[in-house]
């Protein structure tokens, strides 16, 4: 989902990509003509505008625009003077394998590591209570030093 700037000038609908413009307040450019508009988000719902501010300079411009009354004129992404280039990149954080996780945030014993004990059965399917001291001794050696360290918690 993502918020709308309709220019009645060229009527050109202008999107807003919801992630860039969150939390957001600034000016921003339409891209069928020349017309600037202030914008006021907060939580992703605009709080103020869109208030024309004519001979103004943009903040940033919009990603992506059409013109639905003209059969979808569309204008893409990256395209010089009138949208912005989308360049989807992951944060830094992902990087495309997953999190080897032993213990919870309370500090508790979970199943999300690898490799799992072959004693496990298939694909790691063992019943809902399971035998830590028996199954993975070396987990079970650092969960009895959290212990004594304080780290689990109950809730």
């Amino acid at each position: 989902m993502c918020d709308i700037i309709w220019c009645k000038d060229c009527d050109t609908v202008n999107y807003l990509d919801p992630y860039y413009f969150w939390n957001w307040e600034g000016k921003i450019k339409c891209a069928g003509c020349e017309n600037v508009y202030y914008i006021y988000m907060i939580q992703g719902h605009m709080y103020k505008g869109p208030d024309k501010k004519p001979g103004e300079k943009p903040d940033i411009l919009p990603v992506y625009a059409d013109k639905p009354n003209d059969g979808y004129e569309e204008i893409l992404p990256g395209t010089p003077g009138k949208t912005r280039p989308y360049n989807c990149l992951p944060r830094h954080i992902y990087l495309g394998r997953a999190d080897m996780v032993k213990f919870s945030a309370r500090g508790r014993p979970v199943r999300g590591w690898r490799p799992q004990p072959p004693s496990t059965g298939v694909a790691g399917s063992c019943s809902y209570t399971w035998d830590i001291q028996k199954l993975s001794p070396e987990v079970w050696q650092e969960y009895q030093e959290k212990i004594k360290k304080g780290e689990v918690s109950e809730w």
